[in-house]
């Protein structure tokens, strides 16, 4: 092995691992102090949980983040300076949010000015792939396009975390894909990137799924980060892959990239037309989330958590093999064609169980 890819491993794996032992440190320490404060997210109509938690974690992740990758970040901060401090816009916002709590337009009015900075910093999509003809998104195309998708995906990644280990694995997942992309295209600051948030993502999944005394969640502080943290790396993946002279790029990209975040992708658009088509507010609350769904079912929060990932492997897994044959839009199409009709599946034996649920109780009361 060469001698730099070596050096970058281990660089890759330290920054994991300092990233997951800062959080499993401190997030014991945030939990106390929170419930001393009686910063705790209580149960309501819309959660799973039956007890009142610390919903920090956020503040774990984030500095885990910020210290791990800036330990081998430090030669390219100019480059990274924009996306810094676009997360510490997006960080803040969601703490304030998680304490006090802030109106939903005020929390998407930041996003867009974080994602303007990502736009500013000239970190945007440029390359159509040819899909429908378009080979380049003019400036003006770009500009909204990009703003658009990073607030798209901020907003996914809040939406699905709604309950315990769905946000961290997925998000590990789609970033562990991210970040060994980049580290065998030899992009290793974005892998130490992607690894940054990986490393404390798989803590703090302990401390989410298992956790008992120390049991907490992100909050809008950890999932807002988060989302905007796999909307700058999508762009990056994606605009990577239109450099033919890289190692490994993908020819199908734009439908790779969709299967890698098909998940919160797929749902976020699925519940913003629901809302839609019954007349309430896009930004209104709800549980007609597709984990939710699944949950009510009967599985519980951990296996929700594997089902989807699973899922979303398996949505990679087919984008892949069929990029071998057929070309994005197919593929795209297909997936979508898969995932209504997974929707429909649990949506069909959800209504099941609550028609038997329904009978059951006016049994009881005949």
């Amino acid at each position: 092995m060469d001698t730099a890819i070596l050096i970058a491993l281990i660089k890759v794996i330290s920054t994991i691992l300092i990233s997951g032992i800062i959080v499993l440190r401190t997030i014991p320490t945030i939990n106390h102090i929170a419930r001393s404060k009686g910063l705790l997210n209580a149960p309501g109509e819309r959660t799973s949980h039956r007890y009142k938690t610390p919903n920090l974690a956020g503040i774990a992740i984030f500095i885990a983040a910020c210290v791990s990758s800036l330990l081998f970040i430090y030669d390219y901060f100019e480059f990274f300076r924009p996306i810094y401090l676009a997360s510490v816009i997006i960080f803040f916002v969601g703490l304030k949010d998680d304490i006090v709590l802030l109106s939903p337009w005020k929390k998407l009015l930041a996003q867009f000015v974080a994602a303007t900075l990502i736009v500013i910093s000239d970190l945007r999509f440029i390359h159509g792939f040819s899909v429908f003809g378009v080979n380049y998104f003019d400036e003006t195309a770009s500009i909204i396009l990009t703003i658009c998708f990073i607030v798209g995906i901020i907003n996914a990644i809040n939406l699905i975390d709604g309950i315990d280990g769905l946000a961290a694995s997925i998000g590990s997942l789609i970033l562990g894909i991210f970040g060994l992309f980049f580290f065998i295209n030899g992009m290793y600051s974005w892998s130490f990137y992607c690894a940054s948030l990986v490393g404390g993502l798989m803590a703090f999944f302990l401390y989410n799924v298992f956790g008992l005394r120390n049991k907490t969640f992100m909050g809008d502080s950890g999932s807002l980060l988060l989302g905007l943290s796999i909307a700058v790396t999508t762009i990056m993946f994606w605009e990577a892959n239109a450099d033919k002279t890289l190692p490994l790029t993908f020819l199908d990209a734009p439908a790779i990239t969709f299967a890698i975040i098909i998940i919160p992708a797929f749902d976020v658009v699925r519940v913003f037309f629901y809302r839609i088509v019954h007349r309430l507010s896009p930004v209104s609350a709800d549980r007609n989330h597709l984990h939710h769904r699944i949950v009510d079912i009967g599985f519980s929060h951990f296996q929700t958590s594997m089902i989807l990932t699973a899922l979303n492997v398996l949505m990679i897994t087919i984008a892949y093999g069929l990029s071998f044959f057929w070309g994005t839009i197919w593929i795209s199409l297909i997936l979508i064609v898969l995932m209504i009709l997974f929707v429909a599946i649990v949506n069909k034996i959800y209504r099941k169980q609550r028609k038997k649920a329904t009978t059951t109780i006016s049994q009881n009361y005949s």
